[in-house]
């Protein structure tokens, strides 16, 4: 069955791969050596629909995004909704309203702005760097606060030993 039949899931998680790696300019070779793997094992995993969870976290490092837009980011779905909301919606509106009551479906083709979607990846990679920037900040902080613990831990225990 398809996956891309109305009601179900359209993430393809090796097509975001792909996207992800494509943006950042970096080969299926470069991408393989920077997690251990072989270029061909790459070019398995963006034609896959389903990518194991440890490798997409592995490409996420690789690559500087997060997880979680590798795991469940649907393209096509926000397309559809970046389309939709830069459209009129009052007049789509009240021809579904119409469609619905006739009780047919008329098949809808959209003709997405390339342009305007590439700017929205755009924007929406740039979004996940900084989130993911910010996470690792936020890792360093917590580790430097770490050896900080563990060194003043060190004192005080060097101090209560020289009593």
């Amino acid at each position: 069955m398809s996956e891309m039949t109305e009601g179900k899931n359209t993430i393809n998680q090796g097509k975001n791969v792909r996207f992800a790696r494509e943006f950042r300019g970096i080969s299926q070779e470069d991408l393989a050596h920077k997690i251990n793997k072989h270029q061909s094992e790459i070019s398995k995993i963006e034609n896959q629909g389903t990518v194991d969870s440890e490798i997409l976290e592995q490409i996420a490092l690789a690559l500087e995004v997060s997880a979680d837009f590798l795991k469940a980011f649907d393209f096509e779905d926000t397309a559809k909704n970046y389309y939709n909301y830069s459209t009129n919606t009052t007049n789509s509106a009240e021809n579904s309203h119409d469609t619905v009551n006739q009780g047919h479906i008329e098949r809808v083709e959209y003709n997405y702005p390339i342009e305007e979607l590439a700017q929205f990846a755009e924007k929406f990679l740039n979004m996940q760097k900084e989130h993911y920037e910010k996470e690792h900040q936020i890792v360093i902080d917590v580790s430097k606060k770490d050896i900080e613990i563990a060194l003043l831990k060190q004192e005080l225990e060097f101090l209560k030993n020289k009593k």
